[in-house]
């Protein structure tokens, strides 16, 4: 049995075991976003399942990292709240574990030149980046939420200073957006040398 594998079906059984321990515990709320990650760990072999994706075990270990700190500890815990920093390293680690996604995507057996797959694996993180903020930006619409930290008064925080010059959440979309940016030219970097 592969690292990987070991690894995934340690993951998979710790989330199940905290989704009977949210039953357990009646927490309902938590027990939905761990049902979620568990669903999203599955996403690696799906995509090699179907579409013959391998994605390298890094990316994937990334990956259940980002999915667990978003959701699970981040929404479910508001971790986004407590650690400033939180959202920030999410998304740099977003960049960072979608950058092998992409390059998979690519696939490197495909005589696609060695610049084109690392020009995938730096723009797919970055797409996916967009789409999540536009999600957010739908999702502070429709409920009036604070995703993009925006409202001035609200009780998260939305960890912009007081001197900002733009506001609160232009500021939270660009820091996490130079983020991901960053995250995926790092791992595009050190991906120059092992492909």
């Amino acid at each position: 049995m592969k690292l990987l594998s070991l690894c995934e079906i340690i993951f998979q059984c710790a989330l199940f075991a905290l989704i009977i321990f949210h039953v357990f515990k009646r927490e309902f709320k938590l027990m939905k976003s761990v049902i979620l990650v568990f669903v999203l760990s599955f996403l690696p072999e799906l995509l090699n399942a179907l579409f013959r994706i391998r994605v390298d075990a890094f990316s994937i270990f990334v990956y259940f990292i980002i999915i667990f700190m978003a959701l699970y500890l981040g929404s479910s815990f508001l971790f986004y709240d407590k650690y400033k920093w939180w959202d920030r390293a999410i998304h740099f680690l977003s960049g960072i574990g979608f950058a092998g996604f992409g390059i998979a995507i690519a696939g490197t057996n495909s005589g696609i030149m060695k610049l084109v797959v690392l020009l995938l694996g730096f723009t797919f993180p970055i797409t996916l980046h967009v789409i999540w903020e536009v999600l957010e930006y739908l999702s502070d619409c429709i409920t009036h939420g604070n995703a993009q930290r925006w409202q001035k008064i609200n009780a998260s925080n939305n960890h912009v200073s007081e001197k900002a010059i733009q506001p609160a959440g232009l500021v939270d979309t660009m820091n996490d957006a130079i983020c991901c940016i960053a995250g995926s030219g790092l791992a595009v970097l050190i991906w120059w040398f092992v492909i």
